[in-house]
């Protein structure tokens, strides 16, 4: 099994840098009483190996990583129409975990370029490390985890994830084709995680770089009311805050407000603080991965802030809302 060396969280020498939105910079009365992190930490960053793509395809030995990620990104439609023509079990249980997976391939006219399937298929664990501070990513023989356990599978793509998680260890080299092309056998890699129940947040935005998607996903009740942005954007991989930079303070209070209205109308101040609470936590599990495995793409991060910084405020609006 894979061990993922995580590093404790530290202000000082982040990368990328916190969002720079003057709403942020007042104490949240209402984080401190709930004992809620003002700011999401940021460990110290980190860059994958070069060897770590290199033994994926050694083509790309000497490659930038913006070029790889960049061009990684401009086939993520090609990646999820190569992913709907596999036939592969969400979960399996851990007593029926095989090393390898023969995933059937649908017939089609258009048959997505072979480099655009995936190459292996996670099967996730926990690690239950703190929420506060994610110092611990450890992994659990296989064979001391219940017989009963089932674990969530996701077909991925080792150079997507070789080219965006630092802290991964060397991933597996895919196996010979079979020359059919009728199926693929794709090796599981069980890979523990300290929050697997957000881990499909984080593998979607990797293989498709969509931080519009994202942050839909993390505030669901404003998805309506946030912009989108092209499938393919010349942007996605380049690390840049793009899509996040069009959040202005005011636009980000008009969010909170809109969100804690949505909130307070399903339960009242206690429900919807219970709703608040929900996000926070789910933003958290994201938060945690992405320190585990040591990914440090600037849009994903400023979506992480926005929407974290969505919450809080929202909290403090229905708190408010209470007292009037």
């Amino acid at each position: 099994m894979f061990q993922v060396a995580s590093r404790p969280a530290h202000h000082h020498g982040a990368i990328p840098e916190p969002l720079n939105l003057s709403m942020s910079h007042y104490q949240s009365p209402v984080a401190q009483k709930l004992n809620i992190p003002r700011r999401l930490a940021r460990p110290s960053f980190s860059e994958p190996t070069r060897d770590a793509v290199a033994r994926i395809d050694p083509a790309l030995t000497g490659v930038p990583f913006e070029y790889i990620r960049k061009t990684l990104a401009g086939n993520s439609n090609q990646m999820i129409a190569a992913l709907s023509l596999l036939t592969i079990p969400s979960s399996l249980p851990c007593a029926h975990l095989p090393p390898t997976l023969d995933a059937p391939i649908r017939p089609t006219s258009q048959m997505p370029d072979p480099s655009a399937f995936p190459t292996l298929i996670l099967a996730i664990l926990s690690s239950r490390s703190s929420s506060a501070t994610p110092t611990v990513a450890s992994f659990a023989d296989k064979s001391s985890l219940p017989a009963s356990a089932t674990l969530p599978l996701y077909p991925a793509s080792a150079l997507v994830l070789a080219s965006h998680c630092s802290l991964l260890p060397p991933l597996p080299k895919a196996l010979p084709s079979n020359g059919r092309r009728a199926a693929l056998t794709l090796p599981i890699v069980p890979l523990t995680i300290p929050s697997p129940e957000t881990f499909h947040l984080l593998h979607a935005y990797l293989h498709t770089m969509r931080p519009d998607t994202l942050l839909a996903s993390l505030l669901p009740a404003l998805a309506t009311s946030l912009p989108q942005m092209p499938s393919a954007s010349a942007s996605a991989g380049s690390n840049k805050l793009v899509y996040v930079a069009q959040f202005s303070s005011e636009r980000l209070l008009r969010l909170a407000h809109a969100l804690a209205g949505a909130a307070f109308q399903r339960g009242g101040t206690q429900g919807a603080m219970n709703a608040l609470m929900a996000h926070i936590k789910v933003i958290n599990g994201l938060w945690q991965n992405v320190c585990a495995l040591g990914v440090f793409d600037s849009e994903l991060w400023g979506v992480m802030d926005l929407a974290w910084e969505v919450v809080l405020t929202a909290m403090t609006k229905v708190v408010e809302n209470g007292k009037a």
